[in-house]
């Protein structure tokens, strides 16, 4: 297992994945309200609202604000298992979500590279990577694209979570901002026991290359 973090590449795509990524769930209309309303409700209009400038210091957080639902092993049982449901073959909608495509396509290339990478920017265990490394990407993408309910806010239900981002993680201070957003990566990575063989404290010790100061020591 290579234990060294994501790259300057790696981390410019999240950025610009996380830019894309809020500017859909801040869009009127049903593209982003479908998005907003997994978020607890009290946030929804704070995401709306959010300016340019916030959009881009939220973009900067060292981990993919969206998720594919890495975590949800059911979800991707049924998606890209072996016994995956026959519809999932039929022809891919020509319309698919093309931030689903760019971060699934980023992602899997990202697993068969450094799956230790893939642990830090998304929270995805090895199980996960292990289905990106056993598929190719056209099947995951044709697969994928049937399946609107796969992009979602990362920890969308976390009340505590998002108002760090959307507090803290927006300040003027870049030193708050970092702080914020470090916390956030620490709720990511130690949120609930990841069945990865690595040690959870090396997670806790990896710091991302654009980040350098002291961590902050996760509360309780």
């Amino acid at each position: 297992m290579d234990f060294s973090g994501p790259d300057a590449a790696d981390f410019a795509e999240v950025t610009a994945l996380n830019q894309a990524f809020l500017a859909r769930l801040r869009a009127p209309g049903a593209a982003g309200a479908n998005l907003r309303r997994l978020l607890p409700a009290n946030l929804h209009a704070v995401v709306a609202a959010l300016r340019d400038l916030q959009v881009e210091r939220l973009a900067s957080s060292p981990f993919l604000l969206l998720s594919l639902r890495e975590r949800d092993s059911a979800y991707w049982q049924q998606l890209a298992g072996k016994h995956a449901s026959p519809d999932l073959f039929a022809a891919a909608n020509e319309n698919s979500d093309g931030i689903t495509v760019a971060a699934l396509s980023f992602l899997w290339h990202l697993a068969r590279r450094n799956r230790y990478a893939v642990r830090l920017v998304s929270g995805a265990d090895n199980d996960w990577c292990s289905v990106m490394s056993s598929n190719t990407l056209f099947t995951l993408l044709r697969r994928a694209s049937r399946r609107p309910d796969l992009l979602r806010p990362r920890l969308a239900g976390n009340g505590a979570f998002w108002s760090k981002l959307l507090g803290p993680g927006l300040d003027s201070n870049p030193g708050v901002r970092r702080a914020a957003h470090t916390t956030c990566l620490q709720t990511l990575l130690t949120g609930r026991p990841a069945p990865m063989q690595q040690p959870r404290a090396a997670a806790r010790r990896s710091q991302p290359p654009l980040y350098r100061s002291r961590p902050v020591r996760r509360p309780g």
